[in-house]
């Protein structure tokens, strides 16, 4: 309707103006290098018209013509398009099917076809991660963290192969970026805090857990647990750098954050008895044996006094275990001063109640010692020793990353390196 109404009007006006020439003719002369052209008004009007009408044709027709080769290559440019667009769907068809040859095939033709990293980056990770590719997963990585909108999947990328590939130092790089992209990413924090621990890096280590904290992703015992590792470590180095005050402010905070923190404890004690403060040192091993009766806070109670006679050890170790009377260790602890005191009736007592906890090899083998000191009789010595080869293993710290064991708690495994997995089992 409008259309009509439009060309209705358009036809009007042009009748009109028509008309209105008709009336008034009129005269034009052009005269030009001798000559001379008598017309009127219309006849002119009507020629410039056609001259008009004539130029824009020519302009069409030099367009058609120049412009062939362009639409050309835009048709071939669109079809490539729709081919690459068409292999990036079957390839993320084939991905989802499982067929690895067919999906690392399309992902080649569409990367050919589309020539946008960005378009087929996701086909080609997945496709290199079925086939094993890691050099090439590696420089689609690179190239997505070129990109804001991968850059996190790019670093992420980098940093899952740099862990498969034992590179520390790498993945330390690019778990940086990746935090500093997506701070509250699941699971990404504590794996950059891991490797800053790896890396001795702790003050970095303590910002990471600052930056979790904030984000929501840690909180709670696993967020104090960290930093209570994170401060012994520099705790310990505090104290390998000949600054004692420090390393037992540090070591403090440690035990503050996970009072449970045998280490912290044991050397914030060590720490307070070096400094001739016994009564401090002896007031933090009370509180923590209460609640984690450990050999270190044993050894850290004898450190106190280490010359000391073997009667005044046995009497200072029952002080101790008036703060936990059933801790195996105890027992344990004060079988051997007994021992050393000749207190043959103590130390059996306390041998016989380790025994009924956790039969162990140390058990086992201090009952075969009383029987030689005591009663002297070889074969009851020999029988509770051939007990011992099928005793219960004594606890230790062990690694739940590679299961190593070792003597001494460390911040890192000394097998395998692994931050924070050391266990007393």
């Amino acid at each position: 309707m409008r259309r009509l109404l439009a060309f209705l009007l358009v036809t009007a006006l042009v009748v009109a103006g028509a008309v209105w020439l008709a009336d008034r003719p009129g005269e034009v002369v052009i005269r030009w290098q001798g000559w001379r052209i008598d017309t009127t008004v219309p006849v002119l009007l009507g020629a410039l018209v056609v001259v008009f009408a004539l130029l824009a044709g020519l302009n069409r027709v030099i367009r058609l013509v120049f412009g062939a080769p362009g639409r050309m290559l835009a048709a071939r440019r669109a079809k490539r398009t729709r081919k690459g667009y068409v292999a990036l769907s079957d390839g993320l068809a084939a991905v989802a099917s499982g067929d690895s040859r067919r999906a690392a095939r399309l992902a080649k033709t569409a990367d050919k076809l589309l020539q946008d990293k960005a378009v087929t980056g996701l086909l080609t990770v997945q496709a290199a991660q079925m086939s094993g590719d890691d050099e090439q997963l590696r420089d689609r990585y690179r190239a997505m963290t070129e990109r804001p909108e991968t850059a996190f999947l790019g670093h992420k990328g980098l940093l899952d192969l740099a862990l498969k590939h034992g590179d520390s130092t790498t993945a330390l790089e690019a778990a940086i970026q990746a935090f500093a992209l997506q701070p509250g990413a699941d699971g990404l924090a504590v794996t950059v805090f891991d490797l800053q621990l790896q890396a001795g890096q702790w003050a970095e280590a303590e910002m990471t857990l600052g930056v979790a904290r904030r984000h929501g992703a840690l909180a709670g015992a696993d967020l104090d647990r960290r930093r209570a590792l994170v401060l012994f470590a520099r705790a310990e180095s505090a104290r390998a750098a000949g600054d004692d005050g420090r390393a037992l402010t540090l070591a403090l905070e440690s035990r503050d954050r996970d009072p449970g923190f045998v280490p912290a404890v044991a050397l914030a004690a060590t720490l307070y008895g070096a400094k001739g403060r016994e009564r401090k040192a002896a007031s933090l091993i009370l509180s923590a044996f209460k609640v984690s009766p450990h050999p270190a806070l044993v050894a850290a109670w004898i450190g106190l006094q280490p010359g000391e006679a073997p009667l005044e050890r046995v009497k200072r170790l029952h002080k101790l275990m008036e703060a936990n009377p059933q801790a195996p260790d105890g027992h344990v602890a004060l079988a051997e001063a007994a021992l050393s005191a000749k207190l043959w009736g103590q130390a059996r007592t306390h041998l016989d109640t380790a025994q009924a906890q956790r039969p162990t090899l140390k058990v086992l083998t201090l009952l075969a010692r009383l029987e030689r000191d005591e009663t002297h009789d070889e074969a009851a010595a020999l029988a509770w020793l051939a007990k011992a080869g099928d005793a219960v293993a004594d606890p230790v710290w062990r690694c739940g990353a590679c299961h190593a064991a070792t003597p001494a708690f460390a911040v890192c495994c000394p097998a395998c390196g692994a931050p924070g997995r050391l266990e007393w089992a």
